[in-house]
């Protein structure tokens, strides 16, 4: 009917509208808002199902997150307790390489076997831990999101749902937990390091004793000493008698030398100036006796290097039989002359008993088989020549009672250090084969790191319907606008596990275990005492920014005092520390992972699917109540893991004998680690 009014019905002659005009206006504008706010109602109820299903396919990947955490941390303490033992069996074959510490080598080297054991305990008990959890994780995923769809379900819209797991079965291969750690070896090769390390030592003290009593006889008066015996009987002094402070800077090659110079001296200086017949006797048995004991001590050597030693010094004549046993009684330097009683042998040809013409020179021994007279005047014989020195070296006044001194602790010397050699000898072997072992150790836990696939490790795909239709609200619809039916609805959507770059220097490992750092020291009684701290050193740091395994490793060794000037301990200290900086383990991707959305057709393709028809096939068999799928799959999660929180594994402290951090699932979040 309006069609046919003329725009006088609209607009007045003075150019304003008239009344008609306003009505029809807020006519058109009120049908337009109401027809405007039913299809945003429409569009918005539309779209909420495909954020529900957002929301599944994330809370569907968090029970996977959950799960990737444990098998990390699980994965992560297996390998750094195995690192842990390995370096504290190390450390006890260093300390076996240290006398007189060698003692503690067998509670260092137990402390690690005890770790070993426990790693390997807990390794198989970890193995069957996350195959358990593995088994139950679909039932989690799916009871996680059908949770979470169920939790979405207000103001009369009711959603039914949850997340698919691909692949829906695991891949994961375990036998990384199962490698083992053989400590047998190492131990081995600390005992007998241990035991060649205490016969060094013993034959250590032995030679340190035998050189310092001979340095005491050469250098320090208690009563008196070569050195001051040289200076008063020779008047030897400077260069040619000098004095040693310290058994250290002293050898016996220095008595040598000093004795050397002392008979030299001695026998230049030898004269006779006047007095008795025994006098006379007396001077000329000293010169020979002193001529003798240069060349025989020139011919003495002291050779004592890295691998070989030989003491050859002897004692000086101070005796007959001595006298017998040398050229003294054998060389012909005595005058004979022709007597009455026939060819008679004297100390001089100025002895008063030397009367008859000169027949030349003969020796002592001659005296004895008849082939010349004893004098009985100056009764020059083998038995007054082993006078000369019996008086100076039974007594503590005499230079020959030190050097006898010195000669005997030089055969003790000799003897010690040749089996100081030998003890050290096979303290090197021990030590190569326990290096070795340790090698051999360190080689086994270098595994591949474990390649988890557990059902969701491609992803999680969310399927969700709102299985009843949906009328128009009243508010919306009046006589302006007619009422609409909103059609059931359904959406897919998908999520996986991508590691968070922010927890690369804080991750749960460094968050749940900087509290276990050990005790400062280096001592080595304190080293078991830092196990705890080695190892959580090791567990927080490997496989991030957070701290160096080598590093870690070789501080601890570092630790390890009393090397001193220990060769094979300094040695084995070496390479076993470059045995762990070398070892190349691959490193524990320790990084927290979070769900984040994907497109599906991604998930769906590694799984092996081209199309969105296993979504459909699901969302077909969905129940059209919420509450009776979230019972269902509840039950399923119960099925496999039970009620309440669920300890999946125990981790033993290294160094806290009988502490062990439990690894728990709280079920009554699903899949929430706590």
């Amino acid at each position: 009917m309006l069609r046919w009014c003329r725009i006088e019905s609209f607009v007045r002659d003075d150019g304003g509208y008239t009344t008609l005009a306003m009505a029809l206006a807020l006519l058109v504008s009120v049908t337009m808002i109401f027809g405007m706010a039913a299809a945003q109602w429409s569009l918005a109820r539309s779209a909420d199902v495909q954020e529900v299903a957002d929301a599944a396919a994330m809370a569907g990947e968090n029970g996977v997150a959950a799960f990737s955490t444990v098998a990390q941390t699980l994965d992560a303490c297996v390998l750094t307790m195995g690192l842990t033992g390995t370096i504290v069996c190390g450390a006890g074959l260093v300390v076996a390489a240290i006398p007189p510490l060698e003692g503690y080598a067998a509670t260092i080297m137990d402390t690690g076997k005890k770790i070993l054991s426990a790693r390997r305990d807990f390794a198989g008990s970890s193995a069957k831990g996350l195959k358990e959890l593995e088994d139950a994780l679909p039932a989690l995923i799916m009871a996680n999101s059908a949770s979470c769809v169920s939790a979405n379900s207000r103001n009369g819209v009711r959603y039914v749902g949850m997340a698919v797991p691909f692949p829906q079965e695991s891949k994961s291969d375990y036998s990384f937990l199962k490698n083992d750690v053989d400590p047998s070896k190492m131990d081995e090769s600390a005992k007998e390091l241990s035991k060649a390390s205490g016969d060094a030592q013993d034959a250590r003290d032995r030679v340190d004793a035998a050189k310092e009593r001979a340095w005491r006889a050469d250098n320090v008066n208690d009563p008196m000493c070569m050195h001051s015996r040289a200076e008063t009987l020779a008047g030897l002094g400077g260069s040619l008698n000098p004095s040693y402070p310290s058994p250290d800077a002293w050898e016996f090659e220095y008595a040598r030398l000093r004795t050397r110079n002392y008979y030299a001296r001695r026998y230049s200086q030898e004269s006779f100036a006047g007095g008795s017949v025994d006098e006379l006797q007396r001077s000329a048995a000293r010169k020979q006796f002193y001529g003798y004991a240069y060349e025989a001590v020139g011919r003495m050597s002291c050779v004592d290097s890295k691998d070989t030693v030989h003491m050859d010094l002897w004692e000086l004549p101070h005796n007959t039989d001595m006298v017998r046993d040398t050229r003294l009684y054998t060389d012909a330097v005595w005058p004979c002359t022709q007597e009455e009683a026939g060819c008679t042998l004297h100390c001089s040809l100025s002895c008063p008993g030397a009367t008859g013409p000169y027949l030349g020179s003969t020796s002592l021994s001659q005296v004895d088989v008849g082939g010349a007279l004893l004098c009985e005047t100056c009764r020059m014989d083998a038995h007054a020549m082993g006078n000369v020195a019996s008086a100076s070296t039974n007594i503590d006044n005499g230079y020959e009672h030190y050097w006898r001194i010195v000669v005997d602790a030089s055969k003790d010397y000799e003897a010690a250090r040749k089996d100081q050699i030998e003890a050290e000898k096979e303290m090197q072997d021990a030590a190569d084969e326990g290096s070795d072992a340790f090698d051999k150790a360190m080689e086994a836990l270098k595994v591949d790191r474990p390649k988890l696939c557990p059902p969701g490790a491609y992803g999680c795909v969310g399927v969700v319907a709102r299985p009843q239709t949906m009328s128009t609200p009243t508010e919306l619809t009046s006589a302006f606008v007619a009422g609409v039916e909103l059609p059931r609805g359904a959406a897919v959507s998908a999520a996986t596990l991508a590691p968070d770059q922010t927890t690369e220097r804080n991750t749960v490992l460094a968050r749940a275990f900087d509290g276990l750092r050990g005790g400062e020291g280096s001592l080595v009684l304190n080293l078991v005492g830092s196990v705890t701290g080695l190892w959580s050193d090791l567990l927080v740091g490997y496989g991030s920014a957070y701290g160096s395994m080598e590093k870690t490793g070789s501080r601890f060794l570092d630790g390890i005092e009393g090397l001193g000037g220990e060769k094979v301990a300094t040695w084995l200290k070496k390479k076993v520390s470059e045995t762990v900086e070398t070892a190349g383990l691959e490193p524990a991707d320790l990084r927290l992972r979070k769900p984040v959305l994907v497109n599906s057709q991604t998930v769906l393709d590694k799984a092996g699917y081209t199309t969105l028809g296993k979504a459909r096939e699901v969302i077909q068999q969905l129940p059209t109540s919420p509450e009776e799928l979230v019972a269902l799959m509840r039950s399923k999660v119960q099925e496999r893991l039970g009620e309440g929180p669920v300890t999946v594994a125990e981790i033993p402290v290294p160094g806290l004998e009988g502490v062990k951090i439990p690894l728990t699932l709280d079920l009554s979040r699903l899949g929430a680690v706590s």
